[in-house]
C-alpha cells in the first residue's frame, strides 16, 4: 500500500514539472569590435609595420627628391650610379695589370677572373705611350648603352721621386645590359628600376599608410579599457603607476632609443635607415601604449589623482592651508594695529618688542642654566638689532639728501623708494611728487613767461615793420611836389603796408578772441567735403602759380558734421595760405576727406620748403613760423587760429611733422 501511494506521489510531482515553463536562456550579448583582444593585437601590429613603412616611405622620398630622380632621366641616374662603381673596378684593374713581378701571370688571370665576376663585358687597359696592354672580352659589346673610359694617374712605385704621371692609365669598361650576376651594377641597377616605377606612387604609399596607422591609434584609443563580456570600461594593471612615473619612463626610453639610433647611424647607411625604420615603430609602439594609458585614465575620470606631484601638491596644500590660516590671521590682525599706530607708536611698540624678546631670552636661560647660551642670545639679538637701525638710518639719509636736493632748487631729484618700508617708503614718494609738481609748475611759469616775451617781441617786429614803412613814405610824399610822378608809387606802398597792417590787427583780435572763447560760433549741420571742393577751386591758379600739383580724395557720399561754415571755411582758408607759402615747388598737395570711427577725417599734407627743425606744437604757438627767416608776408597767426576756430567748433587739429612732411589732420564728429 505504501508503495502504490508513493508511486502516485511521483506521477503527481512529475505532472507538476511538466506543466511548468521552462525559463528561456538569457540572450548572448554581442561582442564588440573593441573587446576583442585579437583585434587590438593586429590593431598594434599592423599600427608598427605601417609606421615603419611610412618612415621608410619618408626616408624614400627625401632620397629621390635630393637624388634629383623628378628632373633628372633614368639613363642619367642609372649613369650616375654606375660611374662610381666603375671608377672603382677600373681602379682595381689597373692595380692587377701594373703589378709588376713575377706573379704577373697570375695578377692578369685574377683580373679576368674579376671581370668574369662581374657584369662587365669588356674592359682594356691602354698604357700612356704604349697604347693598349690588356684587354678582356669581345669587343661586340661595344653596342651596350653602358659604356665607361676613366683615366688615372700613377705614380711608379721603383721611381717615387718622379711623382705621379698625369692620365698615365686609361681604362675602357663596357658592361653588359642584361645584368646576368648578381653585384653592384645589377643593384644599383634595380635601385634606378625602383626609384622610378615608384617615384610618384611612394606619395600614395606614405600617404596610405599614415592614414592606417592614424585609424589603428584611433581604435587602439577607443578599445582601452575594454574588455570580453564586460560593459564599459575597466582599469587595467597600467593604470596602477602613477601617470607621471610612466610618463619619465617612457621619456626615458625615448631619449635612450634616439641616442641609441644616432650613435648607429655612425656605422653605415644601411644601418641608419634600418635604425629610422625600427625606431620609428618602436617609438610609435611606446607612444601608442602610454597614450592608450592615459586614454584609460580620463575615461575612468580623475586621471590626475594617480600622479605622484599630485600626492605631493595635496598633502602639502593641507599642511600648509592649516598652518597658513593662523597665520593669516595673526599677520592681518598685527597688520591692522600696526598700520594704524603713529610713527611715534610704532617705534615704541618695537621697542617694548624687544625688551618681551629680551626678557623671554633671560627666562630660557636660567630655565637652563646656561650663560653661554644667553651670551649667545644677546650677541644675536645686538647684531640684528644693528641691522635694523642701520638699515632705517640709510632711510633717513635718503630722505636728508631729498630734502636738501628740493630746499637747494635741483627739482630732479628723486628719492629711490625700492628699498624703503612703512612711512618712510611713502614719505620718500611725498617728496618725489613734490619735486614733480614743483618742477612742473617751474616749467609752466617758464613757458609762459618766454610765450609772453616772445609775444610782446614778435607783436612789436610785426606791427613796426609796415607803420616804418607807412611813416617813412608818407614823409617822401610830404617832400616831393604835387606833380611829382612817385606820389602814386608811394600811394601804393602806403595803401599795401595799411592794409598789411589791418589785416595783422584783424588776426591779432580774431586770435584773441578765438583763444578766449569769445568769438561767436553757429554750430549747424554742415558738409566739409563741399568747402574741401571750394578751397582746392579758389586756390587752384595760386597753387599752379607755386608750382604744386593738388590732388583730392573723398568718399562717394557725403559726409556731415556739426560745425559753423563760416569759421570752418576760415580755417581751411589759413591751412591753404600756409601751403601756398611754405609749400616746396614741383611737389603734390594732398587734401583728404575720410570716414573713420565714427569721426569725419580731413588731412592737409605737403612737403616743407624749409627744413622743419622746429617741434609740431611750438609750430601751433603764435607768430611762429616754419622757417627762421622772419621775412614774407605772414604773421605766424594762421596755425595758431585755425587750431582754437577747431576747438570751438568742437574739433580737434592735430599737427605732424616727419623730416620735410607738414601735414595737419583735423577731426569733427560726424552727424548720423
Amino acid at each position: 500500500m505504501k508503495a502504490i501511494e508513493q508511486n502516485i506521489e511521483k506521477e503527481i510531482a512529475q505532472a507538476v514539472m511538466e506543466e511548468q515553463p521552462v525559463p528561456s536562456p538569457a540572450p548572448k550579448r554581442k561582442k564588440r569590435l573593441t573587446e576583442s583582444a585579437t583585434a587590438k593585437v593586429i590593431a598594434f601590429l599592423l599600427m608598427l609595420v605601417m609606421t615603419a613603412v611610412t618612415a621608410g616611405g619618408v626616408l624614400g622620398a627625401a632620397f629621390l627628391y635630393s637624388a634629383q630622380v623628378y628632373t633628372t632621366s633614368e639613363q642619367a641616374f642609372k649613369q650616375d650610379l654606375f660611374d662610381g662603381i666603375a671608377d672603382r673596378d677600373g681602379y682595381i684593374l689597373v692595380n692587377y695589370i701594373v703589378w709588376d713581378d713575377e706573379n704577373r701571370a697570375a695578377w692578369l688571370a685574377e683580373a679576368e677572373r674579376y671581370c668574369a665576376e662581374r657584369n662587365i663585358a669588356f674592359a682594356a687597359v691602354e698604357a700612356k705611350g704604349q697604347g693598349e696592354i690588356w684587354r678582356s672580352g669581345p669587343n661586340t659589346a661595344a653596342d651596350s648603352p653602358w659604356q665607361f673610359s676613366i683615366s688615372y694617374d700613377w705614380e711608379d712605385p721603383q721611381r717615387p721621386s718622379m711623382g705621379a704621371v698625369e692620365n698615365a692609365y686609361t681604362v675602357e669598361l663596357v658592361l653588359d645590359d642584361a645584368f646576368p650576376i648578381d653585384d653592384d651594377y645589377a643593384l644599383a641597377n634595380w635601385v634606378a628600376d625602383l626609384a622610378y616605377a615608384l617615384r610618384y606612387w611612394i606619395y600614395a604609399i606614405i600617404a596610405m599608410a599614415a592614414l592606417l596607422v592614424v585609424v589603428c591609434f584611433v581604435f587602439l584609443l577607443c578599445a582601452a579599457g575594454h574588455h570580453p563580456g564586460v560593459e564599459g570600461v575597466r582599469p587595467g594593471w597600467g593604470t596602477k603607476i602613477p601617470l607621471d612615473l610612466l610618463t619619465a619612463a617612457v621619456g626615458l626610453g625615448l631619449f635612450l632609443g634616439i641616442q641609441l639610433v644616432v650613435k648607429a647611424s655612425f656605422w653605415s647607411d644601411v644601418v641608419a635607415i634600418l635604425g629610422i625604420v625600427l625606431g620609428a615603430a618602436a617609438v610609435a609602439g611606446i607612444v601608442t601604449g602610454w597614450c592608450m594609458s592615459f586614454a584609460l585614465r580620463i575615461k575612468l575620470g580623475g586621471w590626475w589623482r594617480n600622479t605622484i606631484i599630485y600626492v605631493a601638491l595635496r598633502w602639502a596644500w593641507k599642511v600648509l592651508r592649516k598652518l597658513g590660516g593662523g597665520l593669516r590671521a595673526v599677520g592681518r590682525g598685527l597688520a591692522g594695529l600696526f598700520r594704524g599706530v603713529p610713527l611715534v607708536g610704532k617705534t615704541v611698540l618695537v621697542f617694548l618688542g624687544l625688551c618681551v624678546l629680551e626678557g623671554l631670552g633671560i627666562l630660557f636661560s636660567m630655565f637652563a642654566w646656561s650663560w653661554g647660551l644667553l651670551a649667545l642670545l644677546w650677541i644675536f639679538e645686538k647684531i640684528l638689532l644693528l641691522l635694523v637701525v642701520l638699515a632705517l638710518a640709510l632711510m633717513c639719509r635718503k630722505l636728508l639728501l631729498g630734502g636738501r636736493a628740493l630746499a637747494a632748487g635741483d627739482l630732479s631729484y628723486q628719492v629711490d623708494t625700492s628699498r624703503m618700508v612703512l612711512d618712510f617708503k611713502s614719505h620718500g614718494e611725498d617728496l618725489n611728487h613734490i619735486a614733480q609738481g614743483m618742477a612742473a609748475a617751474v616749467d609752466q611759469r617758464m613757458r609762459s613767461e618766454r610765450m609772453k616775451t616772445e609775444l610782446i617781441t614778435n607783436v612789436s617786429h610785426d606791427i613796426k615793420t609796415p607803420l616804418t614803412s607807412i611813416i617813412n613814405y608818407a614823409d617822401l610824399i610830404g617832400k616831393e611836389p604835387p606833380d611829382s610822378e612817385k606820389i602814386p608809387e608811394y600811394a601804393a606802398v602806403l595803401t599795401r603796408q595799411s592794409e598789411r597792417l589791418k589785416r595783422l590787427i584783424e588776426d591779432l583780435v580774431e586770435a584773441s578772441k578765438a583763444s578766449t572763447g569769445n568769438l561767436e560760433v553757429n554750430l549747424a549741420p554742415c558738409q566739409p567735403g563741399v568747402l574741401l571742393t571750394q578751397a582746392a577751386g579758389e586756390y587752384e591758379q595760386r597753387l599752379k602759380d607755386a608750382g604744386l600739383d593738388l590732388v583730392t580724395r573723398q568718399p562717394e557720399t557725403a559726409v556731415t558734421i556739426l560745425a559753423d561754415g563760416r569759421r570752418l571755411w576760415r580755417v581751411f582758408d589759413n591751412l591753404m595760405n600756409n601751403i601756398c607759402k611754405y609749400a616746396q615747388r614741383g611737389t603734390r598737395v594732398y587734401l583728404t576727406l575720410e570716414e573713420r570711427d565714427g569721426q569725419a577725417v580731413i588731412s592737409f599734407k605737403n612737403t616743407s620748403r624749409a627744413p622743419l627743425d622746429i617741434p609740431a606744437e611750438e609750430l601751433l604757438e603764435r607768430f611762429v613760423r616754419g622757417d627762421a627767416a622772419r621775412g614774407g608776408e605772414g604773421n605766424g597767426l594762421g596755425l595758431s587760429i585755425a587750431r582754437s576756430l577747431t576747438e570751438l567748433q568742437k574739433g580737434t587739429l592735430e599737427l605732424t611733422v616727419d623730416g620735410d612732411l607738414f601735414k595737419v589732420v583735423l577731426r569733427f564728429a560726424e552727424l548720423s
